[in-house]
């Protein structure tokens, strides 16, 4: 079976042509690329998982003018930091492909009913209230598990995601090369949403598997955003700032 970096990987190189990264930028929340000084794309920063050294990119000071089907390619790199930047390439390729937006907000398309179990794969602080209030359960899966109570923690995922009939899933998910495992643990879902400015808003990326709906940005304001997130901003500052606008497109026609 493919891989989904495999499938990021291929969709990439098929859309990279001549272009060049002219800008790159790694932000405390977020890693901005800039494309032949035009489309600009989006990935989260694990900026915890950086490590303690004081070179977080090998090749700083070498990456502009490189082509961008080369740092495609550090999608399926070792550390977290390149695949971020991998796959924020692979956003900046695909913004003039975007089309079909079904508008911002993502949730009434999930139809959350009384009777539905919401498993939340990452920690959507906006969201938490306006699901609950909608469902009969909602499972939260976090890492850092002090962020709120009740949290349950990845390693539940095997046992308690499988229950759950709509998910909410973090496209940090690409980085952190989880995908393919948690989509182990959804097929019974009715409703899969990927989440967050990291999706790539093309549908044929996600054929194969369960995922509905794609929620992400479209970047209306490349400098803006790159402002944004060389002065540490997150998703707040981005839409706020008229940067970006959050947009929905199924997945599934």
């Amino acid at each position: 079976m493919t891989s989904i970096s495999e499938k990021l990987l291929r969709k990439g190189i098929d859309i990279a042509g001549d272009h060049v990264v002219t800008d790159l930028r790694v932000g405390l929340a977020y890693t901005a690329v800039e494309v032949s000084g035009k489309d600009v794309g989006l990935a989260y920063t694990f900026r915890h998982d950086i490590g303690g050294t004081c070179t977080a990119v090998r090749e700083a000071g070498k990456i502009t003018g490189k082509p961008a089907r080369e740092l495609i390619g550090w999608i399926e790199q070792s550390d977290v930091l390149s695949r971020a930047i991998g796959l924020a390439t692979l956003n900046a390729l695909l913004q003039p492909y975007l089309g079909g937006s079904l508008g911002e907000d993502f949730l009434p398309f999930l139809r959350i009913g009384h009777k539905d179990k919401v498993g939340m794969v990452g920690f959507f602080d906006p969201l938490i209230e306006p699901v609950r209030q909608r469902c009969a359960e909602l499972l939260i899966f976090e890492r850092e598990t002090s962020r709120g109570n009740g949290l349950l923690t990845p390693e539940d995922i095997r046992s308690r995601l499988p229950d759950c009939s709509i998910v909410i899933l973090s496209a940090t998910t690409l980085i952190n090369r989880t995908f393919d495992h948690i989509m182990k643990y959804v097929r019974g879902a009715r409703e899969i949403v990927l989440l967050g400015p990291s999706t790539p808003l093309v549908a044929d990326i996600f054929q194969n598997t369960p995922i509905t709906y794609l929620a992400g940005v479209k970047i209306l304001n490349g400098g803006k955003t790159l402002q944004v997130v060389s002065e540490g901003g997150g998703t707040q500052r981005l839409t706020a700032s008229g940067a970006v606008k959050k947009e929905v497109i199924a997945s599934r026609k």
